[in-house]
C-alpha cells in the first residue's frame, strides 16, 4: 500500500488487487457500498493516519475510490471543511490519456469554466461545477467514472494540481478538447 500526503487536508493511497483481498475485499464487494465497505475504507484510512501522521480532528472525511487499470484502488481521503459548507464547486478529472480525456469532453458537453493541466505524466481537467444542479453533478460524475483514470470534487486537490501541474489550456479546455 503507498500513501502520498498531497496536502495537509489531503492524502492519497494505492492499494493493488492483492491488498484489497487481504482485506477480504474484491472489486464487486466495493461497488456495493454498503457497510463492509465502510468499514473497509475506515480500516485503510486509520491505516493511513499510522503511516502518514495525517489527522483528521473529529471532522468529516471526503473519501474518494477509482479502479485504475491494473486493477489497483486509488482512495483520495480529504478534510475539506471549507467545501463541504460551500457546495460543490470544482470538479478534479484525471487521465493517462489525452484522447480519453476528449472523448469525455465530447460526451459531458461541460460549459462551465474548465482548464487542462498535466502532472506527472497524467493530464487533470478542472472544472467549474459551482451553480451545477444535484442532477447534473450526479451525471457527471458517472460519466466520469467511464472514462477518467479518476476524479474528485475537493477544492484542495485542485489547489494542487494548480501550483504543481503545468497549464496546457486555460479557460475552454473542454470545448478545445471536445474538437480532437
Amino acid at each position: 500500500m503507498e500513501f502520498l500526503v498531497l496536502d495537509k487536508q489531503t492524502i492519497q493511497c494505492v492499494l493493488t488487487e492483492k491488498e484489497i483481498a487481504d482485506y477480504g475485499m474484491d472489486k464487486r464487494m466495493i461497488y456495493q457500498n454498503d457497510a463492509r465497505t465502510a468499514d473497509f475504507f475506515r480500516q485503510v484510512m486509520h491505516r493511513a493516519q499510522q503511516e502518514t501522521g495525517f489527522v483528521k480532528k473529529g471532522k468529516s472525511i471526503a473519501v474518494h475510490a477509482a479502479f485504475l487499470a491494473d486493477e489497483s484502488l486509488e482512495i483520495t481521503f480529504s478534510v475539506d471543511e471549507e467545501q463541504a459548507a460551500a457546495g460543490l464547486e470544482v470538479v478534479v478529472l484525471k487521465s493517462d490519456s489525452l484522447f480519453g480525456m476528449a472523448d469525455f469532453c465530447r460526451r459531458a458537453g461541460l460549459s462551465k469554466h474548465t482548464s487542462l493541466y498535466i502532472h506527472q505524466g497524467s493530464y487533470f481537467l478542472l472544472a467549474q461545477a459551482k451553480g451545477y444542479e444535484v442532477r447534473d453533478a450526479a451525471a457527471l460524475l458517472c460519466l466520469a467514472d467511464e472514462y477518467m483514470d479518476g476524479s474528485c470534487c475537493i477544492k484542495s486537490m485542485a489547489a494542487y494540481i494548480m501550483e504543481h501541474g503545468r497549464c496546457m489550456l486555460k479557460g475552454n479546455a473542454a470545448k478545445v478538447l471536445s474538437s480532437l
